[in-house]
């Protein structure tokens, strides 16, 4: 599961779509997901994206424009081609033309799964199928995907921050952040604590399954700590465990069962979690996300820049 929600865009007057993109970006991180929108003007990288989203499926959508102001193909081609190349992915083909006409394109070429609608309409369908979309992701499995993931990505970023912070700094210093590590590790499990007592170095105790993601971060404000140039990135980062961790772990005890509305959350714990939470836990899980980014790479330019 991931945050982001990506859009793949044919279009090739992008002044005329300013807006509209504007508008669709808003609405995506509203719902809780960081928007990514791949704008393309004309088909010539259509081979090297097709061959990126049969590696990596990367993109949730693809738009295909009618006109795209070439006279040797048109959007009912690139819409063609796309499909034989993106699986099911879902496109949406648009045209100032009837739908009816940009349906007997589709037909015509023997395409399927294609949405058909007018540019007027473009907004409100974009919407109504990102809604679609974020009701699949609203599910508490895919909630608690979202979760353990977030987590897992921000504990190689800690890691790569701390490994940073460790050889920026002398021996003495070295030996202070083992020992406290150490001691944060040590107040766990004893069969954990045991097990990395075998830990002959730093980065063997670091990558030890007795090192939490709790123990990450805490160790990562210690080390951050008095330092102005990062005092940004620990005013989030002291609200990790709170943010984060924390709604993780009331995730892995929710429960879903069927309402007559719909599907329903319910949870335990001091605070509990419904499924109108979710679009606000995923705004979070991203801030965390790119605040963590931003600390490792600021950390690593540093200690490149000293060198």
């Amino acid at each position: 599961m991931r945050l982001e929600f990506n859009i793949l865009w044919f279009e090739n007057q992008p002044d005329d779509i300013a807006t509209t993109i504007t508008e669709i970006k808003e609405y995506i991180e509203e719902v809780g997901f960081r928007s990514g929108i791949n704008l393309q003007t004309d088909t010539s990288h259509l081979e090297a994206l097709s061959q990126q989203q049969e590696a990596f499926n990367e993109f949730d959508l693809v738009l295909v424009d009618w006109d795209l102001g070439i006279p040797e193909i048109q959007g009912d081609e690139v819409a063609r081609r796309v499909r034989a190349r993106f699986g099911f992915t879902d496109i949406i083909f648009y045209s100032g033309k009837a739908p009816a006409n940009l349906r007997a394109m589709v037909h015509k070429l023997g395409i399927d799964g294609v949405y058909c609608m007018p540019r007027t309409q473009l907004v409100a369908s974009l919407v109504e199928h990102i809604d679609e979309v974020v009701k699949r992701l609203s599910r508490l499995e895919a909630m608690r995907g979202i979760a353990v993931g977030t987590v897992g990505k921000c504990d190689e970023d800690f890691k790569q921050i701390l490994t940073e912070l460790y050889m920026q700094t002398d021996a003495e210093g070295r030996s202070a952040i083992e020992q406290r590590l150490d001691e944060l590790v040590s107040s766990g499990a004893a069969n954990s604590a045991k097990k990395y007592g075998k830990c002959a170095d730093f980065h063997a105790r670091l990558a030890s399954r007795a090192v939490t993601s709790f123990h990450l971060q805490k160790l990562t404000l210690e080390m951050t700590k008095g330092r102005e140039d990062v005092r940004s990135y620990r005013s989030i980062l002291g609200r990790y465990d709170q943010e984060v961790l924390g709604p993780r772990n009331v995730l892995g005890h929710a429960v879903e069962r069927r309402a007559k509305n719909g599907w329903e959350v319910t949870s335990g714990g001091d605070t509990p979690i419904t499924r109108e939470d979710f679009p606000a836990l995923r705004a979070s899980f991203a801030r965390h996300l790119d605040n963590l980014k931003g600390l490792r790479t600021f950390v690593t330019e540093g200690a490149s820049e000293t060198e």
